[in-house]
């Protein structure tokens, strides 16, 4: 049992860990609050099930489209973006609450309020190893979710590009005046944002019923995970990712799903009081 626990909640935090690091990104390069993100999420969604199941594209084959559609719309909403004055937080939170809301509508006019599920037949199929079984839905979500998550971490810690990123976040004054042309970081943090959204999006549609308003609990769960690790805590996303996954499949084997949301507020609320600078502490990054 504990086995089982342990693939599922290391697979579900991988997966929380894909959804959250767009946020984070584009939140510590712009201080744009995107409370559309949960929203732009499902849209991936919804491309990768128009395609899988209206035009009968192999599941695999569905992941660049999505991310070629979420290329597009966030360097559009980037250009929104771009023209908010100070504060910027605030007044992202605003402009984002209503673009989430036109997103919504958007979808329940393309794609009405039914609800749909990416169901691939094969997914349901795994692999048993002795003591541990793990399906290939669960080692599709964990491979592909630590491929996209070990390729942005070479980006930012081994690259020009990722220093810059990371020089933005933490000083986006000082940045410009080393010689960092700070609007560029800003359209490459939306790109790679949008990468990762639409990575998430057709993965987010094969275990999460897809209908207009499910996007509000990717979205705070992408807000949770970023306050748990803390802003540009690249290291401390991954680690809350897999404690907030390892808290809830382990909650949902002892109590029952319904306690699920409780137990990730508690462990939140407790490292609010305990690490307010995050699960790595002040300096980590």
């Amino acid at each position: 049992m504990w086995t089982t626990v342990i693939i599922s909640g290391i697979s579900l935090g991988s997966f929380y860990t894909l959804i959250s690091l767009g946020f984070a990104l584009i939140y510590g390069v712009t201080r744009n609050f995107n409370l559309a993100h949960g929203e732009l999420l499902v849209l991936a969604g919804y491309v990768s099930y128009w395609l899988w199941k209206v035009w009968n594209w192999p599941f695999l084959l569905t992941f660049p489209a999505a991310v070629v559609v979420m290329l597009a719309t966030c360097l559009i909403l980037q250009r929104i973006f771009a023209r908010l004055e100070e504060p910027y937080e605030l007044n992202s939170i605003v402009l984002s609450f209503g673009i989430a809301i036109l997103i919504q509508n958007g979808m329940l006019l393309c794609f009405s309020g039914d609800y749909r599920l990416i169901r691939v037949p094969v997914l349901n199929q795994g692999l048993r190893f002795q003591s541990f079984y793990i399906s290939y839905g669960q080692l599709t979500l964990l491979l592909l979710s630590m491929l996209a998550i070990g390729l942005l971490y070479l980006l930012m810690q081994r690259t020009y590009l990722g220093k810059a990123l990371r020089a933005t976040i933490q000083d986006k004054d000082a940045a410009a005046m080393a010689g960092i042309n700070v609007a560029v970081m800003e359209t490459l943090a939306f790109s790679l944002g949008a990468v990762l959204i639409g990575l998430a999006g057709p993965l987010y549609g094969s275990i999460h019923y897809l209908y207009p308003a499910s996007g509000r609990g990717a979205t705070l769960l992408a807000v949770t995970i970023t306050i748990f690790a803390g802003v540009g805590r690249m290291r401390g996303i991954i680690l809350a990712g897999w404690i907030l996954g390892l808290a809830e499949s382990a909650t949902v084997v002892l109590v029952g799903s319904s306690w699920r949301e409780m137990v990730s507020a508690v462990i939140l609320l407790t490292l609010l009081a305990f690490r307010p600078h995050g699960i790595l502490g002040k300096g980590e990054q």
